[in-house]
């Protein structure tokens, strides 16, 4: 190869390096900006789309598992000893979700009606809705509460024992788990509708509080059709665009979404907001771990441990602390007519130790009690979850109050719920290439930059051996040069003396 075809060979190499790594460069930049505006395609709320269908009927397995805390020593506990409990269950529901009355108000924007049928399982249950079992009677706690507090005070200490006698009421009542889940006829519960119709619509009292195949909630919310952040963005619930159940405006926000679906791009600072019914709130989720779920690797969110801490060890809880007992529990007295019902994370995980002493038989577990979701990060969309959450109800010590007379304060867990859900294999293989075409796009560019350096390298080392050829090779004539000059002196000097 002569001398001109080396340098016509390093000019192409340069050139084909430096296109590779600016080329690198450009379908970095533009191949992230067209995937993003795919998926965000892909994932607007509108008639007759896959992500229509996806939020229409989720392609996934979900299950409500509830566990109920059986009282073991009622008689003891009326004379002022530690609740003794026995956690039964899983009694297992599989969940089917609806959503009625779907209408679009223009592109951006969706109202409907979502309802949730539950039917139990017998097979995946540890236990039939057959069995007995003892637990504090909320109503009455609850008209003492409310006795206490104002709402029936007038009808004075005197009256109510004389009306919970009359009623033979016990503090604690033994049925069926069916019947704490489903719903028990309770003659405390029809007076309770009698005076407040507006709040208490149902002469049953249940766990599931009359919301079993019902229509008694509804949603407007964005369809992400002008932002992909917008993506299920709850707009109103229950026609209400605020709450005003909390003391503070932040707390009565209507943040995120229904927690069935999200926005896309999911990074691991994000904060995942929704809303929860049962809550009476919204609430966000933080990053826990990456992780491989059905061979698709996956963000872990979960509840974060100061979630229903007091705002002063976390100020974002500003407005929700009411007649706080303490940190790790939630009063949600305000939307559930005034009873004094709490939520925590079960067991009283992460809340404070005192709640966790006042009774026997609580082992709060992070493996077994955090509510956490695993989400493909690009989509957003969950493969799986645990959503776990703990209800209790206070049991408060009036002197006044015959039933309640000898008892030490305390609150009382009665059910925590375990919803799990699983997408099915063919959705979860559908997201598990898009992880594949996402790893593509960020590592075409990441191969086109490294071989363009490698050229440019090669190139670099070419220039460096030609340079090094031209500079041997100059450096060769200038040493033949001087060694003819010395040569011609030689001749001179020798010339002199035959000639002088």
């Amino acid at each position: 190869m002569n001398r001109r075809s080396i340098s016509c060979f390093n000019f192409l190499l340069l050139i084909s390096g430096t296109a590779l790594i600016l080329s690198a460069v450009g379908s970095f930049f533009l191949s992230e900006y067209m995937v993003q505006n795919k998926i965000h395609e892909n994932v607007v709320i509108k008639n007759g789309s896959d992500a229509y269908k996806f939020w229409l009927d989720p392609p996934a397995t979900i299950y409500r598992k509830y566990y109920l805390f059986d009282v073991r020593n009622p008689l003891e506990v009326e004379k002022g000893e530690k609740p003794q409990l026995v956690q039964m269950g899983p009694y297992t529901y599989s969940e089917v979700w609806e959503k009625r009355h779907i209408e679009f108000l223009g592109p951006d924007v969706i109202r409907f009606t979502p309802v949730v049928t539950l039917h139990f399982e017998p097979s995946l249950s540890n236990g039939s809705e057959s069995d007995t079992l003892t637990f504090l009677n909320i109503p009455a706690v609850g008209m003492i509460e409310q006795t206490v507090r104002s709402r029936f005070k007038e009808l004075g200490p005197t009256l109510v024992n004389t009306l919970l006698a009359f009623l033979n009421t016990k503090l604690f009542v033994t049925k069926t788990a069916g019947e704490l889940i489903s719903g028990y006829n309770d003659p405390l519960m029809k007076l309770a509708k009698t005076f407040m119709p507006q709040v208490i619509k149902d002469e049953k009292f249940s766990l599931i509080n009359g919301k079993n195949a019902t229509e008694w909630q509804n949603y407007t919310m964005m369809t992400g059709n002008d932002y992909a952040s917008n993506v299920a963005k709850i707009i109103a619930w229950n026609g209400l665009e605020k709450l005003n159940f909390w003391e503070s405006e932040s707390a009565n926000l209507i943040n995120g979404t229904d927690g069935t679906f999200y926005p896309p791009f999911l990074n691991r600072k994000t904060r995942l907001y929704s809303f929860n019914p049962d809550m009476c709130r919204s609430y966000y989720l933080t990053y826990l771990k990456d992780s491989v779920i059905n061979g698709v690797h996956t963000y872990d969110f979960h509840l974060p441990k100061d979630a229903f801490y007091n705002s002063t060890l976390n100020p974002d809880n500003d407005g929700f602390c009411t007649n706080c007992l303490g940190n790790g529990v939630l009063n949600i007295s305000n939307c559930y007519g005034g009873v004094s019902g709490f939520i925590s994370q079960p067991h009283f995980l992460n809340a404070d130790e005192k709640f966790v002493n006042a009774v026997k038989g609580l082992k709060p577990d992070n493996n077994l009690h955090d509510f956490v979701i695993h989400f493909e990060p690009t989509t957003s969309v969950p493969l799986g979850g645990n959503i776990r959450l703990q209800v209790s109800f206070y049991m408060p010590q009036n002197d006044k109050i015959n039933l309640v007379k000898k008892v030490k304060p305390v609150l009382f867990p009665v059910v925590w719920f375990d919803e799990t859900l699983a997408l099915n294999s063919d959705t979860a293989a559908q997201l598990k290439k898009v992880a594949f075409y996402m790893k593509l796009v960020n590592i075409i560019p990441i191969v086109m930059a490294t071989l363009g350096g490698f050229i440019l390298a090669l190139s670099a080392f070419y220039i460096f051996k030609e340079f090094s050829t031209k500079k041997a090779q100059k450096n060769l004539r200038l040493e033949n040069a001087e060694r003819m000059n010395e040569s011609s002196r030689l001749v001179d000097k020798a010339d002199q003396k035959v000639y002088s």
